[in-house]
């Protein structure tokens, strides 16, 4: 809770580690979408938000990379969210 919030009046969602988030990667519709959720099946989860170890336009929400879900590195970890 150093920085301002985001928009949804969350803290330090941002640059800390990368994190792995439900998504499989894919394209995302072309639709106007509110919280796209990404593909339906695949081979490669997402991973985003950024790390102390990457340039800082990786850090912006809208960039996904994706790998298979045993890779593993320093800069990757997960945070445990429950929808309300």
């Amino acid at each position: 809770g150093q920085k301002k919030p985001n928009g949804f009046g969350l803290y330090d969602m941002s640059g800390n580690v990368y994190e792995w988030v439900w998504d499989w990667r894919g394209n995302y519709s072309t639709e106007n979408q509110s919280n796209p959720t990404g593909a339906p099946t695949g081979s490669n989860r997402v991973y985003r938000g950024g790390s102390w170890s990457s340039d800082p336009w990786f850090s912006r929400l809208s960039v996904r990379l994706g790998e298979v879900p045993p890779f593993s590195e320093s800069n990757i970890g997960f945070r445990l969210g429950r929808s309300l």
